[in-house]
């Protein structure tokens, strides 16, 4: 004889109401799960996000940047489409999230994925959203970090979070931080000064400059990889002049800039993508 699961409308009410999902999708789960409201939800997030993912790889998102006294965070959440940057429950997952991971101890990506946020994991939390926007989603990159107490933050973030920039002076000084923060979003340089690098930055530089089929003399070359170093860079405001030309004494201890979707076809071209102890700040990428 075929059991008969009598089910409470009100955990169907309750599902909906969580998840954002459909009549068939809750009840489903109920069925499932014989009315167990703890168990609907895990066989939702395990099941259905599942389905309604695709092969589609998730690049797209948003980024996000977070400043408290000496310290800031910058991270990722990748999805599927560029839709999902203008879903209001997305839009609102990253405030969130950028509140909870302000406020936790979390240095490593690892860290990050397992702060509490409403009795639920980072990940967990994400997989509810996920269930609602019907994209996969994850958290891909979480970097924090701590400057002195004399030191500055300036933060910015283009179109929304498709580019989070942080930047830290020795000291204040607001027009030149908005300046060289629209400078960093727009020229996305890879590193701050090209008389910093050292000789394997400079040959890497070198052999994927040939690698990308870049054609010109070795002096060519050299002026590219220029291009890369924040202050070698042609200002944004003013062409005729250097950034380092333009910064009025300001000095530039260091910058943090992410990209949607950086490093995801060329991991080696992300220094970002390495996790950071927090214990020092540096400028010298490691690949």
């Amino acid at each position: 004889m075929m059991e008969v699961i009598i089910m409470d409308i009100n955990k169907v009410k309750q599902l909906r109401q969580e998840t954002g999902l459909g009549m068939l999708e809750v009840k489903q789960a109920l069925e499932e799960t014989h009315d167990d409201l703890d168990s609907a939800r895990q066989w939702l997030k395990t099941k259905i996000v599942k389905q309604e993912s695709s092969t589609r790889i998730a690049s797209k998102g948003l980024t996000r940047v977070v400043t408290d006294g000496n310290q800031a965070i910058l991270f990722e959440v990748n999805a599927e489409t560029d839709f999902v940057s203008k879903h209001p429950q997305f839009i609102d997952m990253m405030v969130t999230l950028g509140e909870h991971l302000m406020r936790s101890s979390a240095i490593t990506l690892s860290d990050a994925k397992q702060v509490l946020i409403q009795g639920m994991t980072v990940e967990d939390y994400i997989n509810k959203v996920a269930t609602i926007i019907k994209e996969h989603c994850f958290i891909r990159r979480f970097h924090r970090i701590k400057k002195q107490p004399h030191q500055v933050f300036y933060s910015y973030m283009h179109l929304g979070g498709k580019h989070s920039v942080l930047l830290i002076t020795d000291r204040q000084s607001d027009d030149i931080g908005k300046k060289i923060t629209m400078q960093i979003a727009s020229h996305g340089p890879k590193y701050l000064s090209f008389s910093e690098l050292d000789q394997n930055t400079l040959d890497y530089e070198m052999y994927m400059l040939k690698q990308e089929g870049f054609a010109g003399s070795e002096e060519e070359k050299i002026k590219h990889i220029r291009q890369m170093c924040l202050l070698d860079q042609s200002s944004l405001y003013d062409p005729n002049q250097r950034v380092h030309q333009t910064l009025n004494d300001v000095k530039i201890i260091d910058f943090y800039r992410f990209e949607l979707g950086q490093g995801i076809e060329n991991k080696l071209n992300c220094r970002l993508d390495i996790p950071c102890d927090g214990s020092t700040i540096t400028v010298t990428p490691i690949f």
